[in-house]
């Protein structure tokens, strides 16, 4: 019943990665968009209209995105208790730092490379790429720093990190997925208290058994 967190910079693989580790390891998949399923069922009515805004939503402080963050926080809980889970983006390293069952990597690649990969996969210019990865990092940090009050480029917060531009996406699956094997054996050193200990909202927490059992 373990959890694997991974943070990734825009560009460097992690998407990839994380859908292949859960795959190897039959473990559940989430992102963005199924924290956003569940926070839409579960009836958190103004999740749109925060979540798609002008300005990014990540870039605004007000009431509903307070509301939002919390909310948002209180799923990733849920998720984590349930368990058997690969969950990218949205700071679960800093969540569950203190856990002997979760694992935490961090994904990167040099920012040219990011930038080659962004015109390739997206059509886009040289510049437009640039500029595109320019302002996401930033977003990114800013969120990472103010909600979390941590640094996701400090090397600390991680139980492995690697780099896309000299470890291949394929590699770091395989090592990822052996680095879960070893924690599900041995645990995090230094850390005994498990993700079964969360407390979560008990109609949020079946909410969330039910979405994995019909995925």
């Amino acid at each position: 019943m373990g959890v694997i967190t991974i943070s990734r910079e825009m560009g460097s693989e992690g998407s990839y990665i994380g859908k292949k580790v859960a795959e190897q390891l039959g473990l559940n998949y989430v992102d963005k968009q199924d924290l956003a399923k569940v926070m839409r069922e579960y009836g958190f009515s103004f999740f749109d209209e925060v979540y798609d805004s002008k300005p990014n939503f990540w870039e605004r402080f007000d009431f509903q995105r307070s509301a939002t963050i919390d909310f948002l926080m209180q799923t990733m809980t849920a998720l984590a208790k349930v368990g058997d889970v690969v969950m990218v983006g949205r700071g679960g390293f800093g969540l569950f730092r203190d856990y002997v069952d979760v694992l935490h990597v961090r994904i990167k690649a040099p920012f040219d490379l990011r930038v080659q990969r962004q015109m390739m996969e997206h059509g886009m210019e040289r510049n437009e790429a640039r500029v595109h990865l320019e302002k996401y990092d930033q977003v990114r940090k800013s969120f990472v720093e103010s909600d979390l009050h941590l640094n996701s480029n400090d090397a600390s917060l991680f139980d492995v990190v690697l780099d896309t531009g000299i470890v291949s996406p394929d590699t770091a699956v395989l090592w990822i997925t052996e680095a879960y094997r070893q924690m599900m054996t041995h645990g995090r050193f230094g850390f005994e208290t498990g993700t079964s200990t969360l407390e979560v909202d008990p109609v949020l927490f079946k909410h969330v058994q039910g979405m994995f059992k019909t995925n």
